[in-house]
């Protein structure tokens, strides 16, 4: 399924600690085009994981409702819910998330596996992939636990690709690298995201990252403002 956007009405989302109550979004409206990049802005602690992980469906929001194309996240049965999110929706974390019994094509495969895509073509778009983003023939076979920073997150870029996602969706992806590596991954990003014809919606706290994409958002005390 291709999404054309995403809508998020009314968000909010509170959490119980010690100290009580916390409201950490506070009724956020945003709509999302697959044809623009997003920023999502915050200072650490404001909220920016626990927004794009709702954006993403990996959080149900406390109140207020998420779109996929005009419906409600809510509304989808389970399995519904999980097919779509695995076919139209890649994600890209601060840390890759791999399984290291895994060589690095396989775990790039595993999401369109999942999907029980007929295995030599997903096969042959991993590779495809992995050369996309950078990461030599030599490297595929290997465990991804010895590959550079940069270079897992190169592997963990094709991975939320292999099912030719409407949307990127990536929480923090230079949060752990050194500044000339960010620089590399994020004009990797924007050239992926115009080949792959996909949304890309990225949550940063980097101001360079932020000014490379179409529409910036700021995120301050649980209310989204737009820059």
């Amino acid at each position: 399924m291709q999404l054309a956007e995403i809508e998020i009405n009314n968000v909010s989302k509170t959490f119980v600690t010690n100290a009580g109550i916390q409201e950490i979004l506070c009724g956020i409206n945003i709509h999302f085009d697959a044809t623009k990049t997003y920023a999502i802005m915050g200072s650490s602690g404001a909220g920016k994981s626990t927004l794009v992980h709702i954006i993403a469906g990996l959080q149900e929001p406390t109140a207020g409702i998420v779109r996929y194309d005009d419906k409600a996240l809510k509304n989808y049965s389970p399995q519904q819910r999980e097919t779509l999110l695995n076919k139209s929706i890649g994600l890209l974390f601060q840390f890759p998330h791999f399984i290291d019994e895994l060589s690095v094509c396989e775990n790039v495969m595993l999401p369109a596996i999942i999907a029980e895509k007929f295995h030599k073509l997903v096969m042959h778009d991993a590779v495809e992939l992995l050369k996309a983003v950078g990461i030599e023939q030599k490297y595929h076979n290997v465990q991804p636990r010895i590959l550079s920073g940069g270079q897992q997150q190169r592997v963990a870029l094709a991975r939320a690709l292999i099912n030719k996602p409407s949307f990127l969706i990536a929480d923090e992806p230079t949060g752990n690298l050194d500044a000339q590596t960010s620089k590399k991954i994020v004009d990797l990003l924007l050239v992926l995201r115009k080949t792959y014809s996909m949304g890309l919606i990225i949550s940063t706290h980097d101001g360079l990252v932020a000014n490379n994409m179409d529409v910036v958002y700021q995120l301050i005390n649980g209310v989204v403002t737009q820059n």
